[in-house]
Parts: structure tokens; C-alpha cells; sequence
């Protein structure tokens, strides 16, 4: 993988990734991100996390379904709340497909709460809910790792969690009304299997997966902070777009619709100078034509001369 290695010093002197600053958004406040349970901020409500008796089995989806039972909801640092209400569907997960394998078994209970609230809002099987993308999607990828913190999740295995749904989680162009605040919220791309991104597809999955190790070898030797992840995505996936893709999407190189296309070299046509053809110039002879003497005319009336 080409050019996507960022040292620490330089991660730390970039600012955080600031959100969409449309009516209804959310920041995460100068106190930072939920790092364990409290007692109004940063808690589950209705936990423990009650699932249904049914299995749904989703189509190119590694881990079976779940529908909720009960609702759940969660409370994160800037005292937000988020809701999976009863009849969603969960698997538990929430990683994407493509970095299932590189984050290990995620379906265990200290991860469950986090992944139903997640799935509540930009989840497979959930597109007609409440609440799904009702939020901005990296308000939304903050959530989860506020959430697996808050439900036991380690540090760094929450941030490494965050660094795969970061990367290759959803990212929808819905406008939709939140239910539980005033105006809409706006986000920006789409979701497709395994990615759940389509603006990756002509990026090789393995440098993405080489990209992802390599925040995780980030996470584990410094311990970055999530501004500092997504900052150090953002640069990975800016170097392989430049390498495999063109234009780069809207928000991260040109804005939409003004990508500017490489001129086409202009071609002068050779000019073909038609040799001149010179007619030969003919002379006609010239023609004499014979004197011919007219004979004199004798006028009778004069005088015979003797």
C-alpha cells in the first residue's frame, strides 16, 4: 500500500474531522467521548439488551438476526439519545464484512448493546425504522465506539472496532426528520456489500484491509484518539483513491459536479499542399490569309484615254 503512513506528531497536530453542521447535528463536546458507564450520561436505558427467540438470515451477512424484543436506547457524552426500538434487527456485529475476519468473533455480549443501536440507525434489514439514517453516519460511528466503551468494551479493541466501521461502514444520502430533535440532518454516500461504501469500489480490498492494519498497528503502539483515526483514514483513503480512482468523491477532493476534466491534447491537422499543375501553354500557328485583289471597276461614262 502506497503513501498512507502518518507518524503520530503529524496526526496530533491535525484537528479533529468536524461534523455536518446542518439544524439537528451533534459534536462530540470538549469533554471528549464516553470512556465507561455514568450515571446520566453515557448509560445504556432498559438494559440489558433483549432479543427475540427468531433467527433472520440476511443475504452475503456472516452472522444471523435477531429482532429486539424491548426498546434500548443509549446516552452519549453530550447527553444525546439514541434509540433501537422494539422489532429492529440485529446481528450483534456491526463490522463490515470485508474486516469481519480481522477484528475477530464481535458478536459477544459487552459488544451487542453497542451494535443494536448502531444497526437502529444505519443497519441491514432496518431501512424502514424510526430512527435509520435519521443521523449524521459519522455521528452515528462515534456512537458505536461511545457505546462499546460504556458496555466493557477495551480501549484500544473499541477504537480498532471504530477504525473498521469507520472505514468501510456505511455512508447514506438520506434527508430524513430525527424523531427526537427539531429540523433534519444531512448526510453523504451510500451502502453497498461487503464495504458497505460505494464510492470504494476500484480500490483493491487489499489495500484496504493493509490500510486498516495499519491504523490498528497505529492504535495499538500510541493509542490515537478517535479524531486522530478518522484523520488518519481520511489521509489512507485520499493516497488510494489518487492511485485507483478519478475524480475523487464530493468532501474529500473535488466538490460534486466540479471535477474538472483533463483536457484533450488539441491535434492540428497536417496541412496537404496540392502541388500546382501548370497547363502547357499551346500556340496555334498563325494563319496568313492570301491577298486577294478585288478587280477595278471601270466606270463607263469616263473618257478612253489613246
Amino acid at each position: 500500500m502506497r503513501g498512507i503512513f502518518l507518524s503520530l506528531p503529524v496526526l496530533t497536530a491535525l484537528s479533529a474531522c468536524a461534523g455536518p453542521t446542518t439544524h439537528g447535528t451533534y459534536s462530540a463536546p470538549a469533554a471528549g467521548f464516553c470512556s465507561g458507564s455514568d450515571t446520566t450520561l453515557c448509560t445504556f436505558v432498559n438494559a440489558p439488551l433483549q432479543l427475540a427467540a427468531q433467527i433472520v438470515r440476511l443475504p452475503r451477512r456472516a452472522y444471523p438476526f435477531r429482532p429486539l424484543a424491548s426498546d434500548l436506547s443509549f446516552v452519549d457524552a453530550g447527553g444525546r439519545r439514541w434509540v433501537a426500538p422494539k422489532g429492529i434487527l440485529t446481528d450483534g456485529a456491526s463490522i463490515p464484512p470485508a474486516f469481519a475476519d480481522m477484528i475477530g468473533a464481535p458478536t459477544t455480549r459487552q459488544f451487542a448493546g453497542a451494535a443494536a443501536i448502531h444497526d437502529s440507525y444505519c443497519g441491514v434489514g432496518n431501512e424502514g425504522s424510526t430512527y435509520y439514517h435519521t443521523r449524521p453516519w459519522r455521528d452515528t460511528h462515534r456512537m458505536f465506539y461511545e457505546a462499546l466503551r460504556v458496555g466493557g468494551t477495551a480501549e484500544r479493541k473499541a477504537k480498532t472496532m471504530f477504525a473498521a466501521v469507520y472505514l468501510g461502514g456505511p455512508r447514506w444520502p438520506f434527508v430524513r426528520p430525527d424523531p427526537l430533535a427539531e429540523g433534519e440532518v444531512l448526510s453523504s454516500q451510500g451502502q453497498v456489500d461487503p464495504l458497505e461504501r460505494d464510492d470504494l469500489t476500484g480500490i483493491p480490498l487489499a489495500e484496504l484491509r493493509a490500510l486498516l492494519a495499519s491504523v490498528q498497528a497505529e492504535i495499538s503502539a500510541s493509542n490515537p484518539t478517535i479524531p486522530q483515526i478518522e484523520r488518519f483514514l481520511d489521509r489512507g483513503l485520499s493516497d488510494l483513491r489518487r492511485a485507483y480512482l478519478r475524480p475523487e468523491p464530493p468532501g474529500e477532493g473535488e466538490p460534486e459536479g466540479q471535477a474538472q476534466a483533463e483536457p484533450e491534447p488539441s491535434v492540428e491537422e497536417p496541412s496537404v499542399e496540392e502541388p500546382s499543375v501548370e497547363e502547357p501553354s499551346v500556340e496555334e500557328p498563325a494563319v496568313e490569309e492570301p491577298a486577294v485583289e478585288e478587280p477595278a471597276v471601270v466606270d463607263p461614262e469616263a473618257p478612253v484615254a489613246e
